[in-house]
């Protein structure tokens, strides 16, 4: 027997990151449902050198970024001292994967902080089937 349940979930990305590095973090999602917001925090002191690309990677190979960046602009979010928020309504397959691109163009360490909110249409969890099992009313 399975019980399903609808989620919302926050995932969370967090790392320190050394002056001139670059890379992303990535969490695997393994449930279809809707990618719903999006927030960068950004710590004082940052003075826009901190780069934050946060994107969907669908199966495939398919990158879908969570953010619109205008025509011929920067493809990424910087800032300092503040947190740059999102709702967003992206929808996403099972195995989607979320990776947050970091670059830290600066002379000091930065700290990637990035919520990407998720709404799982369903998770369908084991029921306990260990000791009897009622059926009817009592």
């Amino acid at each position: 027997m399975e019980v399903s349940k609808n989620a919302h979930k926050t995932i969370i990305f967090r790392q320190m990151v050394e002056a001139g590095a670059s890379g992303y973090l990535s969490a695997m999602l393994k449930e279809h449902g809707i990618v719903t917001g999006v927030s960068v925090r950004f710590a004082p002191g940052e003075s826009g050198t901190l780069e934050i690309r946060p994107v969907a990677v669908l199966p495939g190979e398919i990158a879908i970024d969570l953010y619109d960046y205008a025509d011929n602009g920067l493809q990424y979010v910087s800032g300092d001292d503040e947190t740059v928020t999102s709702t967003v309504q992206y929808e996403i397959e099972n195995h989607t994967e979320l990776r947050v691109y970091y670059k830290n163009t600066g002379t000091e360490q930065s700290f990637v902080n990035v919520n990407i909110e998720v709404m799982y249409y369903s998770i369908v969890e084991p029921a306990n089937i260990i000791g009897p099992q009622r059926r009817g009313l009592f």
